[in-house]
């Protein structure tokens, strides 16, 4: 029995890979990352274009978001993060990520 059910376990991870993605954190860039800075624009927690690079912007935006949505602060944006922002936000569109212009009116800052 025990074996018949590493059989269909094996099997079924060799069809369907799981797919681990590495934790986000200061120093980070990339598409990644420009994902998660629009995802946090749509929560008004990330005031600037999406530029990919994971700086103190993005660590100060990730840092509120796991304060307010109740989870481990780190600064870092990891497994229950992503699964947490991902239930907040939606996929961001094309211009969302790749924003040319200044998307927030930061009051003369």
């Amino acid at each position: 029995m025990a074996l018949a059910v590493l059989v269909a376990l094996t099997s079924v991870t060799a069809c369907h890979p799981v797919r681990i993605t590495p934790a986000l954190r200061p120093g980070a860039h990339g598409p990644a990352v420009r994902d998660l800075q629009a995802r946090l624009a749509q929560l008004h927690l990330f005031r600037h274009d999406p530029t990919g690079r994971y700086g103190t912007g993005t660590t100060r935006a990730v840092r509120t978001f796991q304060k307010e949505a109740g989870l481990s602060v780190t600064g870092a944006f990891a497994g229950a993060d992503r699964s947490a922002l991902r239930s907040r936000t939606r996929k961001p569109t094309h211009d969302e990520l790749h924003h040319t212009g200044k998307i927030w009116d930061h009051g003369g800052n």
